[in-house]
């Protein structure tokens, strides 16, 4: 979609022609003769000034979390008789005795359970100094700490179920990726060298695999169409010949139809295949364009880094009570709802802002390259000169498009949330869900064209250096004179990537997981 969108403002018909296009395409305003704009001003000044206050907002609230939130008094358990182990008058009890529900009168663990010093073991001893006194109803047993606060029996059967708990599960994993980190970057170095050898294939082959399987698809109709066509001649019942004959008739109509569509749409069908090529060579040419992606992945990871341990803090300012259970529940008064909720949407915003980051990048990397590439010269695009374009000019523009996409993501996220605890009511009918089902799918159409014209409408910044209106403006204008061909180009992405991801995943997994015996016998043997 990117070449798709460069290739409408090409330079000249003449030279598109000379380049093997077959369908010149709209003209070129005189502006964008030799390429995208290098005269450029700030855009959206005020959405930037806004997106500036946003996150001093975001760092005052981040402040306030962190000075009047307490996380560690969300893990700290309640007794059955209602006092937080580890505060108040248990402040040398941080630990939640748990009773064994295998031995004694006792019928539930929320009922019987009590705060301690230690979680105690067998030894009457030590079940004095932890605090239980022993009785029918508190057996004595051996105790294990689960979770940094409970106490629980150690029983067979608990103990199988607790050994698979997030926390072993989470050690596990992190030791895993100790172990094979070295596995783990060749993988990587892998996909980017097989990634590369998957452009020169559709840089060589694109057109030759793209008519193959239109010439298959429409022998397989023939052939389905024929299929139930014999059927309907070999079979004596009436009924089902005369369903027969429907679906042969439906197969050999659509096969027709869709001959004649290929014919009346080749020109546009080799459009889409050369815009393809040009993205293959594209990415082959400027192989530093892969790392942007990976540039917004580490900064989304960063973001989340923060966010998680935020949103912990914010979470753990109020008033904490005991509802029956040890997980404490906490009651949020006006203030802590509003941290909560910009909170929230700050998740979506940032997020978005460094998808628009990452496709305003490539997208003004790809108009560079593309404006100065010829039949003699290959081109070049600085994705270096992309970044700074992105946050020099162009960092109110980038903040109002994902803005837009988060406060959708936000309305939708409120909104599945209202859905379920609906679903959950006592009052739920058919036509209730019925009604939020066409609901959610009508937020969730909103929220692909959203992301669609925000991401063709950084295309138009990165060429015509226009506010974020204005190139939304330009780029819907753009689409409906061009359905079609943007239709086609998305069709044949996904055909490709629909072949790619595939033999990624079979010629990385295989040598990787070869790789990752080797490293655990390499490690194993050290050991010893």
């Amino acid at each position: 979609e990117l070449i798709e969108s460069i290739f409408r403002m090409r330079k000249s018909a003449k030279d598109e022609k000379k380049k093997g296009v077959i369908d010149p395409g709209e003209p070129t305003e005189k502006e964008l003769e030799n390429g995208p704009i290098d005269n450029r001003g700030c855009t959206d000044i005020i959405f930037c000034l806004c997106f500036v206050a946003f996150i001093a907002i975001m760092c005052y609230v981040a402040q306030q979390a962190y000075d009047k939130g307490d996380p560690f008094r969300l893990m700290a358990p309640y007794a059955s008789d209602a006092s937080q182990c580890g505060y108040g008058p248990n402040k040398n009890l941080p630990y939640l005795w748990m009773p064994n529900l295998f031995c004694g009168n006792n019928n539930s663990i929320f009922t019987s359970s009590k705060c301690v010093t230690a979680c105690p073991a067998s030894l009457d001893s030590q079940w004095s100094t932890a605090g239980i006194g022993y009785s029918q109803l508190y057996c004595q047993f051996d105790s294990t700490v689960y979770f940094d606060r409970y106490c629980f029996p150690n029983v067979s059967a608990a103990v199988l179920m607790f050994k698979s708990n997030a926390t072993d599960k989470v050690g596990q994993y992190l030791f895993d990726i100790y172990t094979a980190w070295r596995v783990l970057c060749i993988a990587a170095g892998l996909a980017v060298i097989l990634t590369m050898v998957f452009m020169v294939i559709l840089r060589c082959f694109a057109r030759l695999l793209t008519w193959l399987t239109i010439i298959a698809f429409i022998v397989l109709l023939a052939l389905i169409g024929y299929f139930f066509y014999n059927k309907y001649q070999n079979t004596a019942d009436e009924s089902d010949a005369l369903n027969y004959k429907i679906l042969s008739i439906i197969f050999f109509v659509s096969d027709a139809v869709f001959v004649l569509a290929i014919l009346c749409m080749y020109d546009d069908i080799q459009l889409a295949l050369t815009i393809v090529e040009a993205a293959a060579i594209f990415i082959f040419k400027t192989i530093f364009v892969v790392l942007t992606p990976l540039w917004g992945m580490l900064f989304t990871i960063g973001f989340i880094i923060y966010w998680i341990p935020t949103a912990i803090f914010i979470y753990s300012i109020g008033i904490f009570s005991y509802d029956g259970t040890p997980v404490p529940s906490v009651a949020w008064d006006k203030t802590t709802q509003n941290y909560w909720y910009f909170h929230l949407f700050s998740l979506f915003w940032c997020l978005a802002f460094f998808l628009a980051w990452v496709q305003f990048v490539v997208a003004a990397t790809a108009t560079q390259w593309y404006f100065t590439s010829s039949s003699d010269a290959g081109g070049s695009g600085s994705v270096s000169k992309s970044a700074y374009w992105s946050i020099r000019y162009h960092l109110g523009s980038l903040a109002f498009g994902s803005f837009i996409l988060a406060v959708v993501m936000f309305i939708r996220v409120i909104f599945e949330y209202m859905k379920e605890k609906l679903e959950e009511g006592p009052g739920k009918n058919k036509l209730t869900q019925c009604l939020l089902a066409i609901a959610s799918c009508c937020l969730a159409c909103i929220g692909q064209c959203v992301l669609f014209m925000t991401k063709n409408a950084y295309i138009q910044i990165a060429i015509r250096s226009v506010c974020f209106c204005c190139a939304a403006k330009y780029a819907f204008q753009l689409f409906l004179r061009n359905t079609d061909r943007f239709s086609l180009v998305s069709i044949f992405a996904v055909v490709f990537i629909f072949i790619g991801e595939p033999v990624s995943y079979t010629h990385l997994t295989l040598p990787t997981i070869l790789l990752v015996q080797i490293s655990v016998v390499a490690v194993s043997l050290k050991k010893k």
